[in-house]
């Protein structure tokens, strides 16, 4: 009984190319090693009120969403009607203060 060689349908062999690190399909957004230098030129253009505006609004609206989910779970799923009620109109208020912010920074603008 000995080794037989795997045959060309062989299931295990890699059906993309001979380097495992290698990406068969090239990049889909067309960068490569100027991406830092595109990222490092558009925070130096960019002012440092609207990155911190856009820093507060995303940051107000991430936590709004998530207090609104998870107390509407908590109240629907758990019946826990104190915690998931607060934590949802703590969330529909943190929505709203993004929304102020974001008008109030686009008529100043």
């Amino acid at each position: 009984m000995g080794f037989d060689p795997p045959a060309d349908d062989d299931p295990f062999e890699d059906p993309l190319g001979d380097d495992p690190l290698e990406d068969p399909f090239g990049d889909p957004f067309g960068g490569g090693d100027g991406d830092d230098d595109d990222l490092e030129r558009t925070f130096s253009e960019i002012s440092r009120s609207t990155l911190l505006a856009f820093i507060v609004v995303a940051v107000l609206v991430h936590v709004g969403l998530f207090s609104v989910s998870l107390g509407v779970m908590l109240v629907g799923f758990r019946s826990q009607w104190v915690g998931g009620g607060v934590l949802a109109i703590g969330g529909v208020l943190a929505l709203g203060v993004a929304v102020v912010g974001y008008r109030r920074y686009r008529t100043h603008q």
